[in-house]
């Protein structure tokens, strides 16, 4: 369904006159679940034994949306964005120019599966197009969208893009692990840090000093060769828990059915719709959080009762046929994890 011009001019100022009534922090519904220091975290938090610090790990996912098109009508300067780079979408002046002037670097083809992610991501047909669709990080645990973390892709998911909204929207982080997944990670991660340094130094990460694992998410991971199978799995880590990784899929079917209006929109009119739906959709995140919360800890404190049982009468049976066995495994088993 299409508007016509004089409901979609209004409605835009509208969704602009009521974000402007929060102060600027607010324009972005942060995860209350992810750790924000000097927000949620304890004052001490970074002086928490090495054992301890995947407490206050952040997990971010990265996907694309190919159905977020945007057909080739209208123009920035005529239809700008009444809050460009205020809440999910990057600030759009900036972004296009890192983009233009990395436009001829070549797409490094796979060595891993036939990823068509990275094998075809210059070859997209991108023709009626002003865009092809928007590349998002997420948060991976909680599914909400991150700030300054959304863009619009030219072409295919080209690692261009996709780089500058990674460090885009993890500017100024001071959290000392962080947990990274997408769907390419073997392949993306290799020259990630000498594709940093042409970003603007404010976007840096101080990575060496960091705890930084690439994950391919649960579901993709079966379409990878073996190596990427052992080498990126969420099941293989210690200190991530449960998490599958997929967090972006599942809300791509919350935000798919405006694409019949947005891809007929001017690029300003667009990006703040956008915008606006990002926003609705972490709020009712934060205000659900709770409720979900609880409820997954109903659910896992039986399981995780059922377990350490079996592994008691596991341990039991062990320690009754071969009593030095289960030290010794114990210690083989901290040593390798520890690696």
């Amino acid at each position: 369904m299409t508007y016509p011009r004089n409901v979609m001019r209004p409605s835009q100022e509208w969704r602009i006159l009521k974000v402007l009534q929060t102060p600027a922090p607010e324009n972005v519904q942060l995860c209350p679940a992810c750790p924000h220091p000097g927000k949620n975290l304890p004052e001490d938090w970074h002086d928490a034994p090495q054992a301890k610090h995947w407490l206050y790990a952040l997990f971010v996912a990265i996907n694309a949306n190919f159905r977020l098109k945007r057909r080739d009508v209208s123009k920035d300067k005529v239809d700008p964005s009444l809050g460009d780079g205020w809440a999910y979408f990057v600030k759009h002046k900036d972004y296009k120019t890192y983009v233009k002037e990395h436009t001829s670097a070549v797409q490094e083809k796979s060595t891993c599966a036939s990823h068509n992610a990275v094998n075809m991501a210059d070859t997209k047909s991108n023709h009626g197009l002003a865009t092809t669709g928007v590349g998002t990080i997420n948060c991976a645990r909680h599914n909400m969208k991150r700030g300054n973390g959304v863009g619009d892709l030219q072409k295919g998911e080209r690692y261009v893009n996709m780089d500058y909204l990674f460090f885009s929207t993890l500017r100024g982080i001071s959290l000392d692990v962080l947990n990274i997944s997408y769907d390419i990670a073997c392949q993306w991660h290799k020259k990630l840090w000498v594709c940093m340094d042409s970003l603007p130094s404010v976007m840096h990460l101080n990575h060496p000093n960091m705890a930084i694992t690439f994950f391919i998410p649960k579901f993709h991971l079966p379409a990878h060769i073996m190596e990427c199978q052992t080498r990126f799995s969420w099941n293989l880590i210690p200190g991530v828990g449960r998490t599958d990784g997929e967090a972006p899929e599942c809300g791509w079917a919350n935000i798919n059915p405006v694409t019949l209006s947005t891809k007929e929109m001017g690029p300003g009119a667009r990006w703040d719709t956008l915008d606006d739906h990002f926003g609705d959709w972490n709020w009712k995140k934060v205000v659900q959080v709770g409720s979900m919360m609880l409820h997954k800890v109903e659910e896992a404190l039986p399981e995780c009762r059922a377990c350490q049982e079996d592994l008691r009468e596991l341990e039991l049976v062990i320690i009754l046929e071969k009593p030095s066995f289960l030290a010794e495994w114990k210690i083989q088993l901290e040593e390798w994890e520890q690696d």
